[in-house]
């Protein structure tokens, strides 16, 4: 629903019946009240219309949406709907949202950070870092470059769209997989294409490259943890903590299991998926957190300018299509207007983080509906509409 074809589960729509014989799920977990921040600025000229199009939102039937905005005239987020829907518990812009694939920015920064202390070049191949324990069978890996990885353009394999995978996180829904799980899906599956030849968003490639960084640092987890979300006083971002699935302000989630506008709590399965991805997914913060690091990274405060200039180089993403990928970010264009950031979507949430560069502009929305199972139709093309609405607000 997000506007993006980066769905982190996209093929679970279609063998979402192996679970059609179940009863109505009850997978829903605790949440907290909390305390806004205080740096908002309550009186931002744009937040009557920016609030009414979330209202908006949740008439459409998501349970809720929340929104951050920073620009000329200050922060500004609000929220409306719920956290949980059994509880009717407001959502806040105090809550943990669910970044997504959003977390692969953050592992493309920690790979940079990596390249600009010298300790990995991006043009070596991934076997230069990983050993044959880890590439056996994933074919591609002996030619393409740590840079591929980085960009889509190594053409290894995907691992969430084999059939395999699919079925059995349906049928399991709380099994915790591992790194060498995922892995193993690849394992003898054909490449996309020759390495370096074109563009596919593939997970598997930030998998990969967070085996890299632990091979560097020991512990990608705590490297991110350390380097840029302490580093730069991201207080309320998470990743891979102990107990972080655990947070009691995190925000409870649902799918639309049959497409057809019938809600249901999917908590404990989407935490328990997200918190065994590494890489490609595994962040949760505040709506504020998320666009503090996205303000921070394009600014120049995390990355040397140079480098920046290495990770804003796009790549076509299809022929003839304005926008493209660079090293862990996007480029997208709305009427002609440059937005630089990421999506995410996952089984029981969905997001967007990003940058309007005329308007200079910051801004996050992320809801509590997951985007990889379709909601109904009815829901679909009344959104796209009012995420359009949104920036055009935020361009005026």
């Amino acid at each position: 629903m997000m506007k993006t074809k980066k769905n982190v589960y996209g093929q679970i729509v279609l063998l979402v019946t192996l679970l059609g014989a179940c009863s109505k799920l009850d997978m829903e977990l605790p949440i907290e009240a909390c305390t806004s921040p205080g740096q908002i600025n309550l009186n931002h000229p744009k937040a009557n219309s920016l609030r009414q199009k979330l209202d908006q939102i949740v008439d459409l039937g998501i349970p809720g949406v929340v929104m951050a905005v920073r620009d000329i005239e200050g922060t500004w987020a609000s929220a409306s709907g719920l956290s949980k829907l059994e509880t009717k518990t407001p959502m806040e812009i105090c809550h943990l949202q669910f970044g997504q694939s959003v977390a692969k920015m953050y592992m493309a920064t920690a790979i940079l950070m990596l390249y600009e202390d010298g300790l990995i070049d991006l043009d070596e191949k991934i076997t230069t870092y990983l050993p044959g324990s880890i590439t056996r069978g994933i074919e591609n890996t002996d030619q393409a470059t740590v840079r591929m990885l980085l960009n889509h353009t190594s053409g290894i394999a995907e691992y969430n769209d084999k059939p395999n995978y699919v079925t059995y996180l349906l049928q399991h829904p709380l099994h915790t997989f591992n790194v060498n799980d995922y892995l193993d899906y690849t394992r003898g599956a054909s490449a996309k294409f020759s390495p370096g030849e074109k563009y596919s968003y593939t997970n598997t490639n930030y998998i990969l490259l967070a085996l890299i960084a632990d091979k560097i640092t020991g512990d990608h987890k705590r490297f991110i943890r350390h380097e840029i979300l302490t580093a730069f006083e991201l207080n309320d971002t998470y990743y891979h903590d102990q107990g972080f699935m655990e947070e009691p302000t995190l925000v409870n989630t649902y799918w639309d299991r049959y497409s057809n506008g019938k809600i249901e709590n999917c908590s404990a399965m989407h935490r328990t998926n997200v918190g065994s991805l590494i890489g490609d997914d595994g962040i949760i913060a505040t709506p504020v957190d998320f666009i503090s690091f996205l303000e921070l990274l394009l600014t120049h405060q995390i990355l040397e300018e140079s480098t920046m200039e290495d990770m804003l180089h796009f790549v076509e993403e299809e022929p003839n299509r304005p926008g493209g990928y660079g090293l862990g970010i996007s480029q997208e264009f709305y009427k002609d207007h440059e937005r630089n950031g990421h999506t995410g979507g996952g089984i029981g949430a969905a997001c967007e983080l990003g940058y309007f560069k005329n308007s200079d502009t910051y801004f996050f929305i992320g809801m509590n509906l997951g985007s990889s199972i379709t909601p109904a139709p009815s829901i679909v093309d009344p959104f796209e509409r009012i995420l359009d609405e949104i920036y055009d607000i935020i361009l005026e």
